[in-house]
């Protein structure tokens, strides 16, 4: 089992307190990468919760707003508060558990905004640079909230269906599948994109081109990923090489129909 409590985010709101308490312009700095560091790890709790459902490639993005962006691709839950209440047999509430947590566009609005007073003010801006400890201090009452509760992962329905250049298992969900056109293999040394299919009953992926070959006629086929002007490739059965080419057509407006 994954151990969340290596990222002690509220070490890190601790310390931005004090900080703030402080209030000087280096003391004001810090808070804002402690804050920085909370949101940080309040993220990679949730992610290393649920390490053994979700993509690798959302764990091995190490920007925190990034990464919970692309988790809400695949699970609509993912910057969501959540609740658990704990009933009895006979219907009577007995507890009620609570994650809390931050919406992605707060989360990105916060994050940045923090991120912006860990720089050098810029030589035309050095004379009246301040960091404005109001702002600061807002921010990190609205982040607050995230340092009570408890950390819950509702396991998602992920399915897997296998990339048709590497072989390997590609992971989905059908949020994701309804909410977009194409989706990449997971696999870091292939990344090939498949086109997505929805039908009434069912989901289908394709990251193929298909034709009939005009000379031996036999089905041949190449890879969307790889089209593009002067691409050359070979049948799949015989010799015969193909080259795309792109072709640009104007059409009389009095010649359509």
């Amino acid at each position: 089992m994954v151990d969340v409590t290596r990222y002690e985010k509220d070490v890190h709101y601790e310390k931005a307190k004090s900080l703030l308490d402080i209030g000087d312009l280096q003391s004001l700095r810090y808070a804002c990468l402690e804050l920085r560091y909370f949101i940080e790890a309040h993220v990679y709790q949730q992610l290393l919760a649920g390490a053994k459902e979700i993509p690798k490639t959302i764990i091995e993005t190490w920007q925190p707003n990034k990464a919970i962006k692309l988790l809400s691709t695949f699970d609509d839950l993912a910057d969501k508060d959540l609740h658990l209440s704990i009933f009895s047999e006979d219907g009577e509430l007995k507890d009620t558990i609570t994650y809390n947590n931050i919406a992605i566009k707060d989360l990105n609005k916060l994050y940045n905004s923090l991120g912006s007073y860990l720089h050098l003010p810029m030589p035309k801006k050095l004379a009246g640079y301040s960091i404005d400890k109001k702002k600061v201090v807002k921010i990190f009452d609205q982040l607050s909230k995230l340092t009570t509760g408890n950390l819950m992962v509702v396991k998602g329905n992920y399915e897997y269906f296998s990339c048709e250049a590497c072989g390997k298992n590609i992971l989905y969900t059908e949020h994701y599948a309804k909410s977009n056109e194409s989706i990449s293999c997971q696999d870091d040394s292939c990344r090939t994109d498949h086109a997505i299919k929805i039908t009434d009953n069912s989901v289908s992926f394709g990251a193929k081109y298909v034709f009939e070959c005009g000379v031996c006629h036999d089905e041949t086929s190449v890879f969307f990923s790889k089209i593009e002007d002067r691409y050359k490739f070979k049948c799949n059965h015989c010799t015969t090489e193909y080259t795309f080419e792109m072709v640009l057509r104007g059409v009389p407006v009095e010649q359509q129909s």
